[in-house]
This record gives C-alpha cells, sequence and structure tokens, in this order.
C-alpha cells in the first residue's frame, strides 16, 4: 500500500465500513485515492460549484454489488465525524459540497453518479 494511502487510512481520513458485498482490494483502495480528488474537483467545477477544502474532507466506503456489478460506494463530508461513524455512512439532508456521494468501478477504474448535495 502507498504511503499516502497508509497514512490516509491511519488519520481516519479514510474509513471502510462494515458490511457490504465484498472488501475493496488494496490496488482499488489505491486507484479511489488517487483519482478522486481531481474527478470530483473537475466535476464541481463544471458545476458552478465550490468545495471545502480538500483535506477538511472524511471519506467512507464501502464495497457494493448491484445486479452483477461491483462497485464502491464513496461518502464524503467535511463536518467532524460522529460517533458512529465508523459503524455506519453519514447521512445528513442538504449541506451543499460540504458533502458528497460517488461510486467508483474497479473493472474500468471509472467514477459515477457523483452527487453533491443541496443547500437548504
Amino acid at each position: 500500500m502507498t504511503s499516502l494511502l497508509v497514512a490516509a487510512l491511519a488519520a481516519g481520513s479514510w474509513t471502510a465500513v462494515p458490511g457490504g458485498a465484498w472488501k475493496p482490494a488494496e490496488q482499488t483502495l489505491e486507484a479511489i485515492h488517487s483519482g478522486l480528488k481531481p474527478f470530483v474537483q473537475k466535476s464541481a467545477a463544471d458545476q458552478n460549484k465550490i468545495l471545502a477544502e480538500w483535506s477538511k474532507y472524511t471519506f467512507q466506503f464501502q464495497g457494493q454489488e448491484k445486479d452483477g456489478r461491483k462497485f464502491v460506494h464513496i461518502n464524503a463530508y467535511c463536518i467532524a465525524p460522529p460517533e458512529y461513524a465508523e459503524k455506519r455512512f453519514v447521512i445528513v439532508l442538504d449541506g451543499g459540497t460540504c458533502f458528497f456521494n460517488v461510486k467508483f468501478d474497479p473493472a474500468t477504474h471509472m467514477y459515477f453518479e457523483l452527487q453533491f448535495h443541496g443547500e437548504a
């Protein structure tokens, strides 16, 4: 595992959420970690959205499967992690770009279904 990914996992900025259909391999997590920031930043810019400072985000992930297709569900938020964050996904309503969800296909190394939260 790359030292950057090891540090992120150790610092708790990336947390595996229990459950799910499968456990992502280290190389899948490395691919996600290396490409997520540029993908989200470009998508935000294309939508005229302003992100929080990247270092403020905490990321949760879980290997999921739908209709035989494996993907990694990624949840991101820029608030202090609540106590339950290591047990289940942090879900809030609204909150703007401080909260987003995206999926990653480990077979194609493509991100899909990026959703920024709305504003109340």
